[in-house]
């Protein structure tokens, strides 16, 4: 069987088909074996002859007999993979190496197939010498057994791979997976249910029980108090660690927040598979989906709007709740049947003709919106907006759907307005305009009768078309007709509005205003349709011209006004810059010009302005200039100023003309001024620094006294600066409780008691300190803060009343100042004074309201209701700083003052006989007829304190009897100075 074995010749090799038959008894394993199946084989080695069997044969397809080709015969039939295998196995057994020959090895079969075969023989004769010389052996036909043993490693290697799958998979997916076995206990799991679960991996690796990991979760709070985590119908379950019916799906929520999926599935041997999936963002999308299935209800409502659809394979109809609304019908009444059924049983025939002309269309890829006419299921004629497309899949049509709308209101406002527009074209032609409608995307516009003949032309002469008019305005004014229009086109302005001239047909140009406005507008926003008129406003522009002339100078003085002020500036600093000269800034302001206007009547007010324009104007040279900015404002611009030093007797000039008596017909009236003075460009090198800069002068200027003037300087600047640095940290001050109350004792001179007190702001600012109501009681009267602050202050003082009355003194009284600022704002969100202190069970009586003279003389009827109502709610009022204002014993009269209060600088300077005692003696005696009571401020020596009682003064406050103090100080102080039998104690 190997080529080592090929003898170079031999006979034919013996057949046993045809060779003597021998009987059973002479060939017993010949019977046996063919009778198994098996093929049978000869071979001699010493001849190299190989003989068959029939069987042998058979098994390759052919007739017994038919095979005699031999061993080469043989060879050739064997696989090429087989044939070094198959040498291998008879070598090594024919050299003893093998204890048998056995090998398996695939011939060809006779219709061409491969047949395994297993071979095996065994040597059955050997010379003397031991050499093997003849072999008989079997051929069994084994292609079965590895075809079995080919699946069954085809299997194996699948299940394998399934294998891999299955844990790669358990590994990578997004569940957790848990596998128990009949006695509950954990036999497999994956890393995603540690995770998910927050479960040790070496608590899961030692197979704990259900329960015991169920007890693990209770007791770290996984299912919440009462598994109230867990939904309602696994909650049984959980609780009894299982004792209940399985329960096949439910939910969970996680102390954090996630909301976790468990399934579980009863396996056929007894155990269980159970995965929990994080489903949360599944259930915030369902929500999310709720939430907008019912806002798309509710927007469908709203908006009457509603889908449709047609299945082009059954033509059947299917209507959203939506189109039932809009035909006022309901499933339950009406099932849409076919397309052409259902249209025509809402559509009128207009409709339907609609329809089937845009048939067509409908079957395009392309939306197709169209207007139809429909009557409802209730008999109402309603109008509706129909947009549809169709779908198709693989290029084939499968259905139409689309929207629907119902437009019943948009479409009669349509109608109602078309009818308004014909109504308001006859209107505007009546009045003269002419009226102009511009269809813009077909290029064509139509002119009205009045319109044409408004430029000399006849009905017709002009062609319909745009450029018509155009090409007729004035080239200056094209730019910004075209600028307007495209302004309103995109939908920067709500209407088109311009002014330009247009040349008649007689050559002179005429002045119209054109206004019009956009109507409709195409699918793609672009302007459709535009309506106007031409106003003819010739004679209009011709005034303008006047009035532009006389825009540039105040009406009442004549002098330039802040615009043409501004512009003679410019010039000048121009010029300045040009020639290197320097001008100089002077705002002017009159000093008590309000008490004037309030006392006098404006009419009177207006002359003393008129005649403070003409006193300024005789002071300067007429190269310079005097301009009156408003109200009691002044500006005057001084040229040509080669030394700032030689301005003060310029502005002395002023000052003495201002504070000269003004005769104002029958009345005489006095003023003063205050100058600020700023220079350029040694100040500023703009307007608006140099009138900063002025402004700030002035203000120091009024600061010091009044009736003065003050040079801008670089510290003006800082303390500007500080002011608005103020500003800005008061508002901070309330919220950051920066402010505090401290109180100054009131004494009364009779007895030595103090059952009063003043209530005075203190603020201790983070990094200034402490500020000094002076500097920060302006800023915040300017700013209006004042109001918060003072409304911050009286609730402060309303709670210490309320405690000292039931501490102190059961009258006892606390007086607080209110700023004009106050009295003039609206109250808008405030609750009164009154009202507060009814709420907190105190009678009016315990506040004091301190006011400045100068409110007095405030004509506005808020002030006037103000004070009335103070003293309705009886809270008393006490007039401050009595005798340096303006305040008229008629206006004393005039309001219910309680207290009048001697200010200070009448009090500083008492000794018996001196003027200031006298003064003080006439206060107390006028004031004791008018029924008030007088407090004298600043008391601080006892001289003072005696002339004052023997006056009859009722009461004093000062630093002889105490400074202000804090809440707690001011008790100790109450406590150590009550007198005794009448006798002071300071």
């Amino acid at each position: 069987m190997t080529d080592r074995f090929e003898p170079p010749a031999s006979p034919a090799p013996q057949d046993w088909t045809r060779a003597p038959e021998l009987s059973a008894e002479d060939n017993p394993w010949k019977v046996a074996l063919e009778s198994s199946g098996v093929g049978v084989w000869e071979w001699d080695l010493a001849r190299n002859t190989q003989t068959y069997s029939q069987r042998w044969e058979e098994i390759l397809g052919y007739r017994g007999g038919e095979l005699v080709g031999g061993y080469a015969e043989f060879i050739r039939m064997v696989h090429p993979d087989d044939i070094v295998p198959l040498q291998a196995a008879v070598t090594a057994y024919l050299a003893g190496l093998a204890p048998e020959y056995v090998a398996d090895l695939r011939m060809r079969h006779k219709n061409g197939h491969w047949v395994w075969i297993m071979s095996h023989g065994t040597i059955v004769s050997r010379d003397a010498e031991g050499r093997p010389l003849r072999l008989i052996g079997t051929h069994t036909d084994i292609s079965a057994r590895k075809q079995a043993e080919a699946e069954l490693r085809e299997l194996n290697a699948q299940l394998q791979e399934q294998t891999r799958l299955l844990q790669t998979t358990t590994a990578s997916i997004s569940q957790g997976i848990f596998v128990f076995n009949a006695e509950m206990c954990l036999i497999s799991f994956n890393q995603r249910a540690c995770e998910m679960l927050d479960l040790p991996e070496s608590f899961l690796a030692e197979r704990p029980s259900l329960a015991r990991i169920s007890g693990f979760q209770f007791k770290r709070g996984d299912f919440g108090p009462q598994a109230q985590l867990v939904d309602e119908h696994a909650r049984d379950y959980v609780l009894t660690g299982g004792k209940t019916p399985l329960p096949a799906h439910f939910l969970r929520d996680t102390p954090d927040g996630r909301t976790l999926e468990v399934k579980s599935q009863m396996l056929p041997d007894g155990g269980m598979v159970r995965t929990v999936a994080d489903v949360s963002d599944y259930v915030q999308a369902q929500a999310a989906r709720k939430r907008l299935d019912l806002l798309l209800t509710a927007l469908q409502s709203q908006a009457q709007i509603g889908a449709w659809e047609v299945d082009v394979a059954t033509d059947r109809v299917y209507w959203t709740e939506g189109v039932y609304r809009i035909f006022q019908t309901s499933p339950e009444e009406y099932t849409p049947s076919t397309a052409m059924e259902s249209a025509e049983r809402v559509f009128t025939p207009a409709s339907m003709e609609k329809v089937h002309a845009r048939a067509l269309a409908f079957d395009t890829d392309q939306s197709v919106g169209i207007e139809l006419e429909a009557v409802t299921f209730r008999g109402n004629t309603i109008w509706v907006h129909v947009t549809g497309t169709s779908v198709r899949k693989n290029g084939k049509l499968v259905s139409r759907i689309g929207v629907m709308q119902n437009i019943t209101e948009r479409k009669q406002a349509q109608m109602a307005v078309q009818e308004t527009e014909d109504r308001w074209r006859l209107a505007l032609e009546s009045t003269g305009d002419g009226v102009w409608d511009w269809h813009i995307q077909s290029g064509v516009e139509h002119f009205s009768k009045r319109l044409v003949e408004m430029y000399g032309f006849q009905e017709g002469e002009i062609p319909d078309l745009p450029a018509e008019l155009d090409k007729r305005t004035h080239p200056d004014d094209l730019a910004q007709m075209e600028r307007d229009r495209n302004a309103h086109f995109s939908g920067l302005s709500a209407t088109y509005s311009n002014e330009h001239r247009v040349r008649c047909k007689d050559g002179s140009w005429k002045w119209v205003l054109s206004r019009g406005m956009v109507i409709s507008r195409d699918a793609q926003g672009r302007p459709a349709r535009m309506i106007g008129t031409h106003t003819d406003i010739t004679e209009r522009k011709a005034s303008e011209v006047l009035i532009r002339q006389q825009a540039f100078f105040d009406t009442l003085t004549g002098l330039p006004n802040r615009r043409m002020l501004r512009d003679r500036l410019e010039q000048e600093i121009k010029r300045c810059k040009r020639d290197v000269q320097q001008l100089a800034i002077l705002f002017i302001d009159l000093d008590h010009f309000k008490e004037v206007n309030d006392t006098l009547g404006h009419d009177n007010g207006d002359l003393l302005l008129q005649e403070a324009a003409r006193r300024i104007q005789h002071c300067v040279r007429e190269a310079d200039t005097v301009a009156r900015m408003g109200g009691d404002e002044f500006t005057v611009i001084l040229t040509e100023v080669n030394d700032g030093n030689r301005l003060e007797p310029t502005l002395q000039k002023i000052l003495r003309t201002l504070e000269a008596v003004f005769q104002l017909g029958n009345e005489q009236a006095f003023v003063s001024a205050s100058i600020g003075i700023t220079l350029y460009p040694a100040d500023a090198q703009d307007i608006e620094s140099l009138f900063k800069n002025a402004d700030q002068a002035l203000y120091v200027a009024k600061g010091a006294g009044r009736n003065r003037f003050s040079f801008f300087t670089p510290a003006l600047q800082e303390a500007a600066q500080t002011r608005a640095r103020l500003a800005h940290d008061l508002r901070s001050g309330l919220q950051e409780q920066q402010f505090r109350l401290v109180y100054q004792p009131i004494v009364e001179l009779a007895t030595g008691s103090v059952h009063k007190a003043e209530a005075l702001i203190r603020w201790q600012h983070p990094t200034r300190g402490l500020v000094s109501p002076a500097h920060f009681i302006p800023i915040a009267e300017s700013s209006g803060l004042i109001v918060d602050i003072g409304e911050w202050v009286f609730q402060q003082a309303a709670r210490q009343v309320q405690t000292w009355r039931q501490t102190l003194h059961p009258d006892f009284q606390i007086s607080v100042n209110k700023s004009p600022a106050q009295f003039h704002h609206d109250g808008h969100g405030l609750q009164p004074w009154a009202s507060r202190l009814q709420a907190m069970g105190l009678p009016g009586a315990c506040m004091v309201v301190e006011i400045t003279e100068g409110l007095l003389l405030d004509t506005s009827t808020r002030v006037t209701e103000h004070l009335l109502a103070l003293g309705d709610a009886g809270i008393q009022v006490s007039l401050d700083d009595f005798g340096t204002g303006y305040s008229s014993l008629s206006y004393l009269q005039k309001f219910d003052i309680d207290f009048l209060k001697i200010d200070q600088s009448f009090v500083r300077h008492l000794v018996p006989g001196a003027t200031d005692l006298a003064l003080c003696k006439a206060i107390i005696v006028m004031a004791h007829a008018l029924g008030m009571k007088v407090v004298a401020e600043g008391v601080e020596t006892t001289l003072q304190r005696d002339l004052l009682t023997a006056a009859g003064c009722d009461y004093a406050q000062g630093y002889l009897f105490s400074h202000p103090l804090a809440a707690a100080d001011f008790e100790a102080y109450w406590s150590a100075s009550r007198p005794t039998n009448g006798d002071w104690e300071i």
